[in-house]
């Protein structure tokens, strides 16, 4: 059972990194605007500002498996960044499959009016989203 209190969701990609957060309760999402990386120092930096500004609870990093359930290489790096995040943040941190989250926010943004899009800056944050409601069903 998920404990109370908001969850960030981070869909950490080479350009871009995809935020989603969730209500107190766990059971809304929405995609926050994305942010360029900058590389994992600035993430970490910009992660312990908006922790305690949002009062996030909880944190939920997408892990790229292969497709078929192994552990590569991005998924090896990304395992390494979230013991730093885990180390850094000091809250609760957890790694979640992400495979075909990516197509699956891209077959959604482009059902979204220019608008819309421009909100959210790019497909990454829909992505996180995505990976927030499978974190959120599985738990």
């Amino acid at each position: 059972m998920v404990s109370r209190g908001r969850i960030l969701a981070v869909d950490y990609g080479d350009k871009n990194i995809g935020l989603a957060c969730s209500d107190e309760l766990g059971l809304t999402v929405r995609p926050l605007p994305s942010m360029p990386n900058l590389g994992r120092r600035d993430l970490i930096h910009r992660l312990q500002t908006m922790v305690p500004e949002m009062d996030i609870r909880r944190l939920v990093l997408g892990i790229p498996f292969n497709m078929d359930g192994t552990r590569g290489d991005s998924a090896l790096r990304m395992e390494r960044l979230e013991a730093r995040l885990r180390a850094a943040l000091k809250i609760p941190l957890a790694g979640v499959d992400e495979r075909l989250s990516t197509v699956e926010a891209l077959e959604f943004w482009r059902t979204m009016s220019p608008k819309q899009q421009r909100k959210y800056r790019t497909v990454d944050s829909l992505a996180a989203a995505l990976i927030l409601e499978r974190y959120l069903r599985e738990n």
